[in-house]
C-alpha cells in the first residue's frame, strides 16, 4: 500500500515544480526556446573559431586551410598564453619564417601549453647540453612531440643512457641533430639490455657507439629478434668485430624476414645467383635497402644500355644505389662523347664513369685536353695574357685532383664540342 501511494504521489508533481515533458518540448514556444540557445551558442563556437583561425594566419604565420586544420584541435578566447608561447620560442630560435609555422602545423596546442612549466625546462635543458640554437629550432619544429615528454620521467633518464653510452655531450648532441625521437620513447632500459647483449656477442665499443649514433630506435627490439639477425649476418660472412657488421646491422635490423627474402628474389630475377648477392651484400650491405623500382631501373640501364653483365655490377653493386637521371645517364653521356673523340677503351669504362674515377683515367684524360686544346683555348683568351698563363701554369698531370670531376667533364664536353 505505501509503495502504491508513493508511485501515485510521484507521478503528480507540484505547482511550483518545474518539469518539462516530450509534449512541451515539441510546442512551438519552446522550439523557439530551443532554437535560440542552439544558435546562441553556434555563434559563440564560430566567433571563437574564427578568432582563433586569424590570429594563427596573422601571428603564426600559418595559410588559410592550415589554419582552418589547426583551429579544430584548439580554442582560445585571449592571446595572452599563445602570445607568451611564441616569444618564448621565438627566444630559442624559432623563426616566423620557418620553424614557428611548421611546429604549430604539426602540434597545434602547443599554443596553450604552459610556457614556463611545459616548455621552458625542456629548451633550457637542451641548451644546457650543447644544442646549438638553429639546431634546436630545426628539430623540434619537425618532431614537436619530444616538448610533450615528461622532462624527468623520459628525456633525462634517456640522455644518461645516451652519455654512459657515447661518452660525452658531443655525441648525444649529435644523436638530438640526426635521431631527435630517441628522446620521445622511455626506452632507456631497453637499450642498456640491448647494448649488454650486443657487447656479449663481441660487438666492439666503437660498433655500438656507431649505432647509437645513427640510429637508436633500433636497439629497442628484443633479444630474441636481435640475436636472430646477429646470426643471420655473420652467417653471410660478416665479422662482428668489423665497421661493416654495423651497416649489415642498420639493414637487416630494419627489414622483416619477408622483405628480404623478397630482395634476394629480385637480384636472381636480374641475373645474381645467391652466392653473388651475398657477395654483393657484403661490399655494398645497402644494396638490400634499395626499392625494387629502382633496381630495375639502374640493372637494366647498366646492362641493356651500356652492355654490363649483371656479373660486372654484382662486383660493383653501389651502382644500384646511384640517381639514373642525375649522376648515370649524365655521366655515360660524357663518356660517349669522350669516346667519339678518340679517347680509347672509354665505353668499356663507363662503370668506372658512374662510380668513382680512377687516378690513372683522371690523369689519362686529363693530359689529353691539354694536348688537344691547349692552343684553341689559348686563342679564346685573346689579350688576356695573365689569364691565359695562370690557365697554363696550372700542372693538370699532378693536381687534376683538385678539380671537380663533373666540371672536368664539362670542361672536355666543351673543348670537344667546340674545336672538334
Amino acid at each position: 500500500m505505501f509503495t502504491i501511494f508513493c508511485r501515485r504521489r510521484l507521478r503528480v508533481p507540484s505547482k511550483g515544480c518545474c518539469i518539462f515533458t516530450g509534449q512541451q518540448f515539441r510546442a512551438k514556444e519552446n522550439a523557439i526556446l530551443v532554437r535560440s540557445c542552439s544558435s546562441s551558442v553556434c555563434e559563440n563556437a564560430s566567433e571563437k573559431k574564427s578568432f582563433t583561425v586569424s590570429y594563427l594566419i596573422n601571428s603564426c604565420g600559418l595559410s588559410s586551410n592550415d589554419a582552418v586544420s589547426a583551429s579544430k584541435k584548439l580554442c582560445f578566447k585571449s592571446t595572452e598564453k599563445p602570445d607568451a608561447v611564441l616569444k618564448l620560442l621565438r627566444e630559442n630560435g624559432f623563426t616566423d619564417a620557418r620553424h614557428i609555422p611548421r611546429i604549430v602545423t604539426v602540434w597545434p596546442r602547443v599554443l596553450v601549453a604552459c610556457p614556463n612549466k611545459t616548455l621552458l625546462p625542456k629548451l633550457q635543458f637542451f641548451r644546457s647540453i650543447g644544442v646549438p640554437l638553429p639546431v634546436l629550432a630545426q628539430m623540434l619544429s619537425i618532431h614537436p612531440s619530444v616538448l610533450m615528454r615528461s622532462l624527468e620521467n623520459t628525456i633525462i633518464p634517456n640522455y644518461n643512457c645516451l652519455r654512459s653510452i657515447l661518452g660525452s655531450n658531443e655525441g648525444v648532441v649529435r644523436v638530438f641533430s640526426g635521431a631527435i625521437r630517441a628522446f620521445g620513447y622511455g626506452w632507456s632500459n631497453e637499450v642498456a639490455s640491448s647494448i649488454s647483449f650486443l657487447r656479449e656477442r663481441g660487438v666492439p665499443e666503437s660498433s655500438i657507439v656507431s649505432l647509437v649514433l645513427h640510429n637508436p630506435p633500433l636497439l629497442l627490439i628484443n633479444k630474441e629478434r636481435l640475436a636472430v639477425r646477429i646470426d643471420r649476418a655473420v652467417e653471410m660472412g660478416f665479422d662482428v668485430t668489423e665497421s661493416r657488421f654495423v651497416h649489415a646491422m642498420k639493414v637487416l635490423l630494419g627489414m622483416s624476414e619477408s622483405t628480404l627474402k623478397r630482395k634476394m628474389e629480385v637480384y636472381r630475377m636480374c641475373g645474381w645467383s645467391e652466392s653473388e648477392t651475398v657477395a654483393a651484400f657484403l661490399k655494398y650491405p645497402y644494396c638490400l635497402k634499395i626499392s625494387v623500382k629502382k633496381i630495375m631501373a639502374n640493372m637494366g640501364f647498366l646492362v641493356n644500355e651500356l652492355g654490363c653483365k649483371p656479373l660486372d655490377v654484382a662486383r660493383r653493386p653501389m651502382l644500384l644505389g646511384l640517381s639514373l637521371d642525375k649522376r648515370i645517364k649524365p655521366r655515360c653521356l660524357v663518356a660517349r662523347v669522350l669516346n667519339d673523340k678518340g679517347l680509347k677503351n672509354m665505353t668499356n669504362q663507363c662503370d668506372r664513369l658512374v662510380g668513382n674515377f680512377r687516378e690513372d683515367v683522371l690523369g689519362e684524360i686529363y693530359r689529353q685536353i691539354w694536348e688537344r686544346y691547349s692552343r684553341a683555348i689559348g686563342h679564346l683568351f685573346g689579350e688576356s695574357r695573365a689569364l691565359w698563363n695562370g690557365f697554363r701554369s696550372f700542372d693538370f698531370e699532378h693536381r687534376y685532383c683538385e678539380l671537380n670531376v663533373s666540371r672536368f667533364l664539362m670542361i672536355y664536353c666543351c673543348c670537344a664540342l667546340c674545336f672538334g
